[in-house]
């Protein structure tokens, strides 16, 4: 088969947020990644473009669509991926956290990695960063500085690119692949979830649509703010297309007349430092838990209009959402935004780990 266009296109780049990008770059990957899945449906499952190249996948998080979309897609693509729990090596760690014995300096792991594959790609938040809101890209980003190859971010405490490219894509067939999603409203919306989850989510998935030309509108209870420069950025993407863009906090007032709703847990960041003293669990999942009315259900996407439901997954069934919309409503996204993982990832690997000839 012969090499598609955008093998090697962005040779050697990282990948931590999609904003390190510009719009034009976001739809070029999107349009690779309708490529990769329709040959995926014609039954290519495997090509040789990144013959003898490894992946290290370092999970300080546990997954199920993160590590086995990119360990399968590598693998599609001809190479490989190795899988590193962060806790059966020295953990990788930044120099204020070092323990002798027990932790190995970041900047050591990823020049000694370098040494052997051609990627790293890291998922950490919550717990693995100690829940200080940054800490996790942080990380990642310290990854970055010291690797010679590409880092790719599988998901930290703020961003999470590839679920949003994934959700892109899944918007985008759903209405035929239209240029762009201008005159769309979409909803982010907060849902109530009795876990603590990080902003990476919402924040990621809100950009995205923003840069897409989406209106974008952002629903949560008062003190479930995400960061002001994220927020920043959306605005700045709504104006450049002439969008709109609103926080409002009720989730009916946000849903009516929407086309795509992505109602999805997050906690809220006044408990967490740096917005706060200390690190408050139980503090955070209290107030989470008088808004248990922010769950989404047939009857209100049917009031709503029935847009389409879009979820990252895992979806906390009975808290987020009702078995009944996960199951039979007839415009969930849910299952098409897992597969696409696999297709956008394959699409930034073969991009930026492969190589022109």
């Amino acid at each position: 088969m012969s090499e598609p266009w955008f093998l090697g296109y962005l040779e050697g780049k990282h990948w931590l947020t999609n904003v390190d990008y510009n719009i034009d770059t976001i739809f070029k990957v999107l349009q690779a990644a309708k490529e990769l899945k329709e040959m995926y449906h014609k039954g290519v499952r495997k090509v040789n473009w990144l013959d003898g190249k490894t992946l290290y996948l370092l999970f300080y998080n546990k997954s199920l669509r993160t590590r086995n979309s990119f360990q399968t897609g590598i693998y599609q693509l001809g190479g490989q991926g190795i899988y590193i729990a962060a806790d059966q090596v020295y953990r990788p760690t930044l120099p204020e956290d070092m323990v002798p014995y027990q932790t190995e300096a970041i900047r050591d792991v990823s020049r000694v990695l370098s040494r052997y594959g051609s990627g790293i790609a890291i998922r950490i938040y919550g717990d693995a960063a100690k829940w200080i809101i940054g800490r996790g890209h942080k990380i990642i980003q310290e990854f970055a500085k010291w690797a010679s190859i590409p880092v790719l971010n599988m998901e930290d405490d703020i961003y999470h690119p590839f679920q949003a490219l994934a959700d892109a894509q899944a918007a985008l067939e759903a209405l035929g692949w239209p240029k762009d999603l201008r005159g769309k409203k979409f909803v982010v919306s907060y849902a109530y979830s009795g876990g603590l989850k990080p902003l990476a989510v919402p924040q990621s998935v809100a950009l995205i649509a923003a840069m897409l030309g989406a209106d974008v509108y952002i629903a949560h209870p008062p003190g479930f703010e995400l960061l002001d420069d994220v927020l920043a950025k959306v605005k700045q993407y709504t104006e450049h297309w002439g969008s709109e863009f609103k926080v409002v906090h009720d989730m009916d007032e946000a849903f009516e007349g929407a086309t795509f709703v992505y109602p999805k847990a997050w906690s809220p960041k006044g408990f967490f430092p740096p917005f706060n003293n200390v690190v408050d669990k139980e503090g955070a999942k209290a107030y989470q838990a008088k808004f248990k009315d922010w769950i989404v259900t047939m009857e209100r996407l049917e009031k709503a209009g029935k847009p389409f439901y879009m979820h990252c997954g895992p979806a906390d069934r009975g808290q987020e959402v009702t078995d009944e919309v996960l199951d039979s409503y007839e415009k969930s996204l849910y299952f098409e935004e897992a597969e696409n993982r696999l297709h956008v990832q394959k699409a930034v690997m073969a991009m930026v780990m492969g190589s022109k000839k």
